[in-house]
């Protein structure tokens, strides 16, 4: 019988893999009856404090089990979990809040003083609790009750919101985005199908759980297969983290390209023949940001393992398209639609492009948000008239149905007229050896003209002269796409999956000019 809701799905493995272990972290393991029993108890504890249906609850943490009971325990109630980037300052943090008129917040000590700075501005929040015992504030596990009455229980559809993850506006203020349980069921069955995974797999979670990707990949599809996952709570330090794919035999890692590039630097010298030979690993996941040609070369080589780009974004719970696990694979694409996804590409004008035209990413099928929180206008403005996501992103298919992304439509680049897309320059100049970053953005003129301004991050122990590096970037680009202007940064500004911030940079270069 197909799950209806996330709860329905985890009963359904709980009745075939009760004993099996649904999670390992820091070595101890919690079983998939365990991990339900204690739902149940922390969903009575829930109700007990006035949690009921429609209610928002924020979870501010690292990766834990913990985590995982609260959010299903909410869900168990038809109430709607919070995630927050536990990077994210106390002012961000009580604007999220405000916005989602959250009852309740868990927490951990090492965020703690941060949730308290926030709550003095947010006055619906009632309840902090810990993932600890020992602290100020209660711990979860102190709100256990005996298990809710199945009978009694609320009833909760597939249409009722279950997530609600927040991400930046194109005003910078961050905006709801609302997840049904049908859209997060949607996107594992799509994803399932397209990676063809067993009950026998382990998946290694190491992406932050505030985040659809982690959410979805490395922790509701696993629990739906009756798979078992490794959780990390931090990827730093790097070999402690990377010891556990050994350790525990992982055979499924979704993550973004900067934590490929760092397995892949981290294995060298006379061990890395062993490590390859003894890799577990069946498949590896790229998203969230463009996988770098050299990256994906690298990882294959030292791992013996595909390591498939694919492509979503939050609004589509995430998961869009993936190369196959099975058939072609095409670098320098995000691959095909995922089983029950629909994708085409339209012009400014909503009119859809013929192959290989580019245009604006249109998305469509269950796993499509419900809108934007409290956001009507938006939502409306984020939709095609015959309701397709309009992603943001730029893009074409291939003639055999291959979507390549080009850049994000915010930050494409008008000089004289003509396109210029951020990417083919970052492209063109991280290939001289002494690059080891590169973000290119728009800066307008008095004119309303763009020129473009790259930020360059260089290898440690190397140097070169700006004008060495547009003249390195002018043996492959059009002279329109040539940088005017080129800054040396320490680093780029990311938010907590590698994403370069370049709203930042653009503001920062503007307010310079």
């Amino acid at each position: 019988m197909t799950a209806r809701t996330l709860n329905e799905m985890l009963a359904q493995s709980v009745a075939r893999f009760g004993d099996k272990a649904a999670f390992i972290f820091k070595g101890e393991i919690m079983t998939f009856a365990q991990l339900a029993d204690e739902i149940e108890h922390c969903a009575a504890g829930l109700s007990e404090l006035g949690i009921a249906k429609g209610d928002t609850f924020g979870i501010v943490m690292r990766n834990c089990p913990e985590f995982v009971i609260l959010s299903f325990a909410l869900s168990r109630l038809g109430a709607v979990a919070v995630p927050v980037n536990f990077l994210e300052k106390a002012d961000r943090i009580a604007f999220i809040f405000n916005d989602a008129e959250v009852k309740g917040c868990l927490t951990s000590k090492d965020f703690l003083r941060t949730i308290r700075e926030a709550k003095e501005s947010v006055p619906t929040l009632e309840h902090i609790f810990l993932r600890d015992p020992g602290g100020d504030e209660p711990a979860l596990e102190t709100i256990y009750r005996h298990p809710l009455d199945e009978a009694a229980g609320p009833e909760v559809s597939p249409n009722d919101l279950v997530l609600l993850i927040y991400t930046a506006g194109t005003t910078g203020l961050p905006k709801g985005v609302m997840l049904t349980q049908r859209n997060l069921l949607s996107s594992v069955e799509s994803c399932l199908l397209a990676f063809d995974l067993t009950n026998k797999d382990r998946v290694m979670c190491v992406l932050p759980m505030f985040h659809s990707f982690a959410w979805t990949t490395n922790v509701i599809l696993p629990l739906r297969l009756g798979a078992t996952t490794v959780v990390i709570e931090s990827l730093l330090p790097l070999p402690p983290a990377l010891k556990q794919i050994w350790k525990h035999k992982v055979t499924l890692v979704c993550c973004i390209p900067q934590v490929y590039s760092a397995l892949v630097q981290h294995i060298h010298g006379p061990k890395a023949w062993l490590l390859r030979l003894l890799n577990p690993l069946d498949m590896a996941i790229s998203g969230a940001a463009p996988l770098p040609a050299a990256v994906q070369i690298k990882f294959e080589k030292t791992f013996g393992t595909a390591l498939l780009e694919g492509y979503g974004l939050t609004e589509a719970a995430p998961a869009v398209s993936v190369n196959p696990r099975y058939g072609a694979h095409k670098p320098g694409t995000v691959g095909l639609p995922l089983p029950g996804i629909d994708i085409k590409i339209v012009d400014d004008d909503e009119r859809e492009l013929e192959t290989p035209e580019i245009g604006e990413v249109c998305v469509r099928g269950d796993n499509i948000m419900a809108g934007y929180y409290k956001r009507p206008e938006e939502t409306k403005e984020a939709f095609t008239a015959d309701g397709w996501l309009k992603t943001g992103d730029l893009g074409f298919l291939d003639s055999d149905g291959y979507l390549t992304l080009v850049d994000r439509k915010k930050d494409l680049i008008i000089v004289k007229g003509f396109n210029v897309y951020p990417q083919e320059v970052e492209a063109a100049l991280v290939d001289h050896p002494a690059v080891a970053e590169v973000a290119a953005v728009g800066i307008p003129d008095a004119s309303g003209d763009e020129s473009v301004r790259v930020f360059v991050v260089l290898e440690p122990g190397q140097s070169i002269k700006p004008r060495e590096l547009i003249a390195f970037g002018r043996e492959t680009l059009a002279t329109y796409k040539i940088p005017r202007d080129v800054e040396f940064v320490d680093e780029l500004p990311k938010n907590a999956l590698g994403k370069v911030l370049k709203r930042e940079l653009r503001e920062g270069a503007t307010k310079s000019a």
